[in-house]
């Protein structure tokens, strides 16, 4: 069954739309100075926001890496890397949720808000998880078919 066109890729546009929209949030909200306290900066806030820009950034890394060559073939090495890099951002999810938890206690932060920006970060990371999965599908699929019709090497 093929995908219509105005269907294709936006799923996979929607993890780097809401990873960048949970970068921003994170930015604006750590920098209100009155409840991230300033003595915590570099002890704290600097880790939070750099946690959560590099969830954006891996994933747009990953992105930017073409699996397949020219003819379709998957290149085992830079399907390697995208994979390393989408796993990456997965586990800056899993340390962002873990700051979150620490942030709410050392700077009084209403449940409301840990449960917003923590959801907004369970997305993202489920997003990033089924894009990873569906790579795997993608990829494994290619190597089958390809390697069906591939000439026997092994043959004498």
């Amino acid at each position: 069954m093929s995908v219509p066109e105005g269907k294709r890729g936006q799923r996979k546009m929607k993890v780097f739309t809401k990873a960048n929209d949970l970068a921003i949030y994170t930015i604006k909200i750590c920098s209100n100075q009155k409840v991230f306290l300033p003595e915590y900066q570099s002890a704290m806030t600097d880790d939070i926001i750099a946690t959560a820009k590099d969830i954006f950034l891996l994933a747009w890394e990953a992105n930017s890496i073409r699996v397949t060559d020219g003819n379709g073939q998957v290149n085992p090495a830079k399907r390697a890397e995208r994979k390393d890099l989408q796993e990456r951002a997965i586990r800056k999810c899993n340390k962002l949720l873990a700051l979150m938890q620490m942030a709410q206690r050392l700077f009084h932060l209403k449940a409301k808000r840990i449960k917003y920006w923590g959801q907004k970060t369970v997305d993202v990371r489920n997003l990033l998880k089924s894009w990873k999965e569906s790579d795997t599908r993608r990829y494994a699929d290619q190597k089958q078919t390809r390697g069906n019709n591939a000439p026997n090497a092994r043959a004498c």
